[in-house]
């Protein structure tokens, strides 16, 4: 049995287009509003400064990764993934990297091959970004407040005259 283009479904597919957008792009989103979701909601890239004074807020469409073929495809290019069909076993495997890293997507879990495809490559997406985002951390640890000396934080002087 195959799934739905659900309520649900789509907003777990929202939800990861979201979460690659924050990886990838580091920006934040906005979710469209109601309770209406369909295959052509928008989500919108908020950029500029947002604050008091004289900030400009501008939004742009989020590329539509797990709802859209070319969008996916453009995902897939950009990040050198690498995609097998199995149809033996019904299910897709997009793979990155040397190793043997992969994610499978089975065509049953989706509404049809290009959708369980889509979904394969933007998980894919998200695990080769947050690695390297974890890298990277472990490269460049911050040091913590609770490791720094006692003199080099700041002191305020006592108020009124001494």
């Amino acid at each position: 049995m195959t799934q739905q283009y659900d309520q649900d479904y789509l907003k777990k597919a929202i939800a990861e287009e979201r979460e690659i957008a924050r990886l990838d792009l580091h920006v934040r989103t906005s979710m469209p509003g109601g309770l209406g979701l369909s295959i052509d909601s928008n989500v919108y890239l908020m950029t500029g400064h947002v604050g008091s004074g004289s900030g400009i807020r501008t939004s742009e469409i989020l590329p539509k990764w797990r709802r859209h073929p070319r969008a996916a495809g453009a995902l897939a290019i950009k990040h050198a993934l690498n995609i097998k069909h199995d149809l033996e076993e019904c299910a897709v495997t997009v793979g990155y990297g040397p190793g043997r890293r992969g994610i499978v997507e089975h065509y049953g879990a989706h509404p049809d091959r290009q959708a369980a495809t889509m979904a394969a490559i933007v998980r894919a997406a998200i695990q080769m970004l947050t690695e390297k985002r974890d890298e990277a951390a472990a490269l460049n640890p911050t040091r913590s407040k609770t490791s720094r000396r006692p003199g080099a934080r700041a002191t305020h002087k006592p108020k009124g005259n001494p």
